[in-house]
């Protein structure tokens, strides 16, 4: 490797100390921190008793290959004001974190998921701020895969000022009509994997994310991710405990405003 990159451990110390402390080596690579009965078994998922249920139109996959997937991948940074159907809403979803079928593993139900997750732990939680999807009011909803539903946590038409704000000034990614937001119940994994654990939930929230892109191309979309956004209001928004889940991604997705992809990318 050449001496002119620059030093990971001098430039970015605390980003080192994480990576160096989480590596395996002989005397740490115990199979797992947890003990007893209930080491290992995934966790039920949130769930907001309270809150009033929207049932969600069951997913309709498009046949598109991979390969025109693939090329038409892009960040779209240009949205046009029509909304989502709720139909498709429903499709991202699934894509994202559904259940495509309900296994046996021993004495156990194993919900098998679109994505591949570190212990089949599925420490992921999908929420949706809904600006515009057509047959849904606007408002905060999580995800709830088994039943394929949305929980609505608050009924409310953010301001696009507000919108814009926890992305930290993104306004072209503010008036998307769907901002999808990925976060994390950390414990599910850091209690058999330790701190290590939270490297399988970021690739997992990639996985997650990638199948949420190449789903809306599917239908004609556009979509942007999201890394940067003021964690614990955006946190807060969504209802969460941060001392149990944190927000971790976030994708804009609508329908692209043209059809050049070069003044799509640019905003």
């Amino acid at each position: 490797m050449s001496q002119k990159e620059p030093s990971f451990k001098r430039n970015h110390p605390l980003t080192w100390c994480y990576h160096h402390n989480t590596s395996r080596w002989v005397h740490n690579a115990t199979a797992s921190t947890q003990t007893g009965p209930d080491a290992g078994i995934p966790q039920p998922a949130l769930e907001f008793p309270d809150a009033p249920q929207v049932r969600l139109p069951a997913a309709q996959l498009p046949d598109a290959g991979m390969d025109q997937l693939l090329r038409n991948r892009l960040s779209c940074r240009r949205f046009s004001p029509q909304p989502l159907a709720l139909q498709t809403l429903s499709d991202l979803l699934f894509v994202g974190y559904g259940i495509l079928e309900i296994g046996e593993f021993g004495n156990l139900e194993f919900l098998e998921r679109p994505v591949p997750s570190g212990g089949g732990l599925y420490p992921l939680e999908l929420f949706a701020i809904v600006n515009q999807v057509s047959g849904l009011e606007s408002g905060i909803y999580h995800y709830r895969p088994v039943g394929h539903y949305l929980e609505q946590l608050r009924k409310v038409l953010l301001p696009k000022a507000l919108r814009e704000y926890l992305i930290m000034g993104q306004a072209s990614l503010a008036v998307a009509p769907v901002l999808l937001v990925v976060a994390s119940v950390v414990g599910r994994s850091l209690g058999k994997y330790g701190d290590r654990g939270y490297r399988y939930i970021l690739l997992e929230a990639g996985h997650m994310m990638q199948n949420v892109n190449l789903a809306a191309i599917s239908h004609g979309l556009g979509s942007c991710n999201i890394g940067g956004f003021f964690d614990q209001e955006l946190g807060e928004l969504l209802c969460l405990d941060p001392d149990l889940a944190a927000p971790l991604y976030a994708t804009a997705i609508g329908h692209p405003d043209s059809a050049d992809r070069r003044t799509l990318r640019a905003g």
